[in-house]
């Protein structure tokens, strides 16, 4: 695999990230990893850098469950910010649900964002490169 850019993590769970940051960096997929344990502080990072392409992410993994900000409301103040920044982020929603409603729901927000189960694997990651 060939490496991919700026990738963000948000997850309130710090074993998930551990796991998702080790399976990005054996994948070959990154090596450059931005680390937010909350949906805030990784909306405002994004707002800051809106104006300097290369600090912002090109993938941004988000988990669903978190307290105070989950992903759903992540996604919802994600679509009030700038084109520039919602045109250069993929998003790709984690979760262990195994909701169907969480998938449709997620999917609601933009028909670019992905959904795929926890842990992050390998053929995931293989899959989202040939797109």
């Amino acid at each position: 695999m060939t490496e991919q850019n700026l990738v963000m993590i948000i997850d309130d769970h710090e074993l998930d990230r551990y796991l998702a940051i080790g399976i990005l960096k054996a994948s070959d997929f990154t090596r450059d990893i931005l680390e937010f344990d909350a949906g805030k502080p990784a909306l405002t990072y994004l707002e800051k850098h809106q104006d300097e392409e290369h600090k912002l992410p090109k993938l941004i993994f988000l988990d669903i469950y978190m307290p105070i900000m989950d992903g759903f409301e992540f996604l919802r103040q994600f679509q009030s910010l700038p084109d520039k920044i919602k045109n250069y982020c993929k998003i790709c929603v984690l979760s262990t649900t195994v909701d169907d409603d969480d998938f449709f729901k997620a999917k609601s927000f933009d028909k670019n964002v992905m959904f795929t189960s926890k842990p992050i694997t390998v053929e995931f990651l293989s899959g989202i490169k040939k797109d």
